[in-house]
């Protein structure tokens, strides 16, 4: 991770934005259609929305402002990027954790459980 200055980059007016934000988040929507995804967890027996999450991963992976996050007062370029879950747990509460990604379906599996082993209210980075 290193400090980068944001009008070097395409995220100067972003960041200006978000600076001056009170309470600045950034939600993305999209309407997929997630059937070859369902066809494959049926027929290789992967969870569904580990696939969703490792799909999220490959994709944000090859876009160069996704390294690019704000922190503090500062841009910071990141050198990999993870998955942020966030996971019922069985007490009824919620457990997050950040997932490495990896354009490895079968490494990003085995990662995921670790999600799930999460107490309740606990952040998890893998």
């Amino acid at each position: 991770m290193k400090e980068v200055d944001p009008q070097n980059t395409s995220r100067a007016l972003a960041f200006e934005l978000w600076m001056k934000a009170p309470m600045p988040m950034v939600t993305l929507m999209k309407t997929l259609d997630v059937t070859p995804l369902v066809r494959l967890s049926q027929k290789r027996g992967y969870k569904f929305n580990m696939l969703l999450c490792w799909c999220i991963g490959k994709a944000a992976a090859e876009v160069e402002d996704c390294y690019l996050l704000p922190v503090g007062d500062k841009l910071m370029q990141y050198d990999r990027l993870a998955v942020n879950t966030v996971v019922a747990v069985r007490d009824g509460g919620i457990a997050t954790c950040d997932i490495p990604v990896s354009a490895d379906l079968e490494q990003f599996d085995q990662v995921l459980p670790e999600a799930h082993r999460a107490g309740p209210g606990e952040r998890r980075e893998l």
